[in-house]
C-alpha cells in the first residue's frame, strides 16, 4: 500500500483501497493519480479496457471533493447506464468513511427519485448524456460550480452519436472546471473534443505490454452464413467451461440468437436496449453468479459489463470498427488469465477482418473449427470429471441399493452405458452432429485476388501507407481491400480483389495526369 501513498493519496483513500483488496496501482493509475492530484492542467488519458481507469480518475476526484458542500462538485459522463451504475458503485466503495454523496443518473430510472436526490445535495454525479441534458434543461442539475468534468469511455460516446450532447453539456459547465478524458482508443472525434473544449492539456497513454496481448488468443473460423450458428455451438461445446459474451449487431439479432441457444439447452440470455433496467440488472446478476454462462449482447448493451473471469468473447457478427473490436476483446484475458477471442466470419468478410487485424497491430490467426471428435472428447472429459467429483465426495450413497438391484439383472457396463445415454442424450453420438465446411481458400480470378505491380517504389519516395492512400483516393477503393503491399527500390506490388482491377487501372491513369505515366499491370494471379 506504500505505492499508493507515494502517489499522494490520503490515509482514508489508502484504507479504502486496502479494504477492497488492492495491493499496488496499475500503470494508468501511476500516471494519472499524481498528475490530477498535483496539477491544474486538463488530462487526456488512454489505456485499454480493464486496466483500472475508474480508480485512476475516481480517486483524485474523491480526494478533491469537500464534505458538506451543497452543490455538485464533479460530473462523470459515461456512454451507458450500466457503466454509470458500475462507476458510481466503484466510487462509493473508494470513498471509505468520507461523507460524500455519489449519485448515478441515467434513463430508465424514475426521474422523480433523481429530482429528490439532487435537491438533497449530491457531491458527484455519474450519468449518461441524455439524462444529464434532461436535468440541465429542467433546471434540476447545475454544473456551474463543478471542479471536475470526466468523460469516461470517450471513444464509445463518440461511436454512439453523443458528440452534440457532450458539446451542449460542456458549454453549460463552469469555466473553472478541470476536464479529464479517458478512453481505450483515440479516434479523431475524441481528439476533436479535446482540442475544442479542453485548454492546455496533458496527454498520457499506457500501451498494452506484449505479455498482456498474449493473454488473449485471437482466432477466427471461416464458414458459410448458413453454418454460423452451428459454428458457434461447436465453439461452445469444445470449450471445457465456456463462460463468455457473444456479440451481435442488432437488438433483434441478440434476442433471436439467445432464443436459438436456449432451445438447444444452452444457459443463454440476451441483453439489449428494449429491456427495462430491472430486467437488465437481473440478467447481469444471474450472469455474474454463472446461472447464465452465455450472454448475447450488442456493443451498446455490453458497456459497463465488467466480469473478470470471462473465458471467451465471440464475434458472431464482426464489429463496425477496429476500435470496437478492441473494446470487445478487452473483456477477456484479464487479471493474468488466458482468454480467447473468436470471430466467426463468412469468406466475404475475410478482408474486413484482416483490415481490423492490421489496424490494431495484432495477428488474428485462422483456425479450423473444433472437429466433432474434439467436441465429443470435451463432453466426455467434463462428464468424467463430474463423475469423479461425485465419487470422491461420496454423494452417491442413496443410490447404492438401486445399483445393486440393477446389477442383479444386467451387466454393469450395460447399466452404466444406459445411464450415460439418459444423461447425455445424443451428445456423445457422432451421427448427431453434421459436418461444417471451413476450408475456404481464396481462388484466383473472379471473386479471388490478384497481385498488381507498378513501376514506382522506394526511390520515388513511396512507402506502404502512402501507396494505399493514393490508390484508395484515386480509385475510390476501400483501403482495407488493398493488401500485401511490398515496396521495392523501383517498383511495388500489392493485392486487390480481382473485380477491382479496372478501378486500379483508372486510379493510376488519374495519378499519371500532368506527369510521367505510371505503368501498372497484373503481376500474377
Amino acid at each position: 500500500m506504500n505505492e499508493f501513498k507515494k502517489l499522494g493519496l490520503s490515509d482514508p483513500a489508502v484504507e479504502a483501497l486496502e479494504r477492497k483488496g488492492f495491493s499496488e496501482p496499475t500503470p494508468i493509475q501511476k500516471l494519472s493519480i499524481p498528475l490530477i492530484l498535483g496539477g491544474d492542467k486538463d488530462v487526456v488519458a488512454q489505456a485499454s479496457t480493464g486496466t483500472g481507469k475508474t480508480a485512476a480518475f475516481g480517486l483524485p476526484v474523491l480526494e478533491h471533493a469537500q464534505e458538506g458542500v451543497r452543490h455538485v462538485q464533479s460530473l462523470i459522463l459515461t456512454p451507458t447506464r450500466e457503466l454509470a451504475i458500475q462507476v458510481s458503485d466503484e466510487l462509493s466503495s473508494l470513498k471509505g468513511a468520507r461523507k460524500l454523496r455519489v449519485l448515478p443518473v441515467y434513463g430508465g430510472q424514475a426521474i422523480h427519485l433523481q429530482f429528490k436526490n439532487l435537491r438533497r445535495g449530491v457531491d458527484i454525479v455519474v450519468g449518461t448524456p441524455g439524462r444529464i441534458l434532461d436535468h440541465i434543461h429542467r433546471g434540476s442539475l447545475d454544473l456551474s460550480n463543478i471542479k471536475h468534468f470526466v468523460l469516461d469511455e470517450a471513444d464509445e460516446m463518440c461511436n454512439m452519436g453523443f458528440i452534440d450532447d457532450i458539446r451542449e453539456i460542456l458549454e453549460g459547465a463552469g469555466e473553472n472546471r478541470r476536464t479529464m478524458l479517458f478512453s481505450a482508443t483515440m479516434p479523431p472525434d475524441v481528439l476533436r473534443i479535446a482540442s475544442e473544449f479542453m485548454g492546455d492539456y496533458e496527454r498520457i497513454a499506457v500501451k498494452p505490454k506484449k505479455d498482456d496481448t498474449s493473454l488473449n488468443l485471437q482466432v477466427f473460423h471461416e464458414m458459410s452464413d448458413s453454418d454460423r450458428f452451428e459454428g458457434l455451438c461447436r465453439v461452445i461445446d469444445a470449450a471445457a467451461d465456456f463462460y463468455g459474451l457473444v456479440f451481435c449487431r442488432t437488438k433483434l439479432d441478440t434476442a433471436e440468437l439467445a432464443g436459438r441457444l436456449s432451445d438447444r439447452g444452452y444457459p443463454a440470455e440476451a441483453i439489449h436496449g428494449d429491456l427495462s433496467q430491472a430486467q437488465r440488472e437481473e440478467i447481469l446478476r444471474r450472469f455474474r453468479q454463472r446461472k447464465i454462462t452465455i450472454l448475447v449482447a450488442t456493443d451498446v448493451a455490453a458497456r459497463g459489463i465488467d466480469v473478470p473471469d470471462l473465458s471467451h468473447v465471440v464475434n458472431f457478427a464482426l464489429p463496425q470498427s477496429p476500435e470496437t473490436y478492441v473494446h470487445r476483446v478487452g473483456r477477456t484475458g484479464r487479471a493474468g488469465k488466458q482468454g480467447v477471442a473468436v470471430s466467426l466470419i463468412a469468406p466475404r468478410e475475410f478482408r474486413r477482418l484482416m483490415y481490423i487485424s492490421k489496424h490494431i497491430g495484432v495477428r488474428i490467426e485462422k483456425q479450423r473449427l473444433p472437429r466433432i471428435e474434439d467436441v465429443i472428447f470435451s463432453k466426455k472429459k467434463q462428464l468424467t470429471d463430474d463423475l469423479q467429483e461425485i465419487l470422491v465426495n461420496g454423494d452417491h450413497e442413496a443410490y447404492r441399493s438401486m445399483a445393486h438391484d440393477l446389477m442383479e439383472e444386467h451387466e454393469p457396463v450395460d447399466i452404466l452405458a444406459a445411464l450415460l445415454k439418459r444423461a447425455c442424450g445424443d451428445d456423445l453420438d457422432r451421427e448427431s452432429y453434421r459436418e461444417i465446411r471451413d476450408d475456404f481458400k481464396l481462388k484466383p480470378g473472379l471473386g479471388g485476388v490478384i497481385t498488381m505491380r507498378v513501376n514506382v517504389g522506394r526511390s520515388d519516395g513511396l512507402y506502404p501507407k502512402k501507396l494505399v492512400e493514393l490508390i484508395s483516393k484515386a480509385g475510390d477503393i476501400a483501403p482495407f481491400k488493398i493488401q500485401n503491399v511490398r515496396i521495392q527500390g523501383r517498383y511495388s506490388t500489392f493485392t486487390v480483389p480481382a473485380p477491382l482491377k479496372k478501378q486500379v487501372y483508372a486510379a493510376f491513369k488519374k495519378l499519371s495526369q500532368g506527369g510521367p505515366a505510371i505503368r501498372v499491370d497484373i503481376w500474377k494471379k
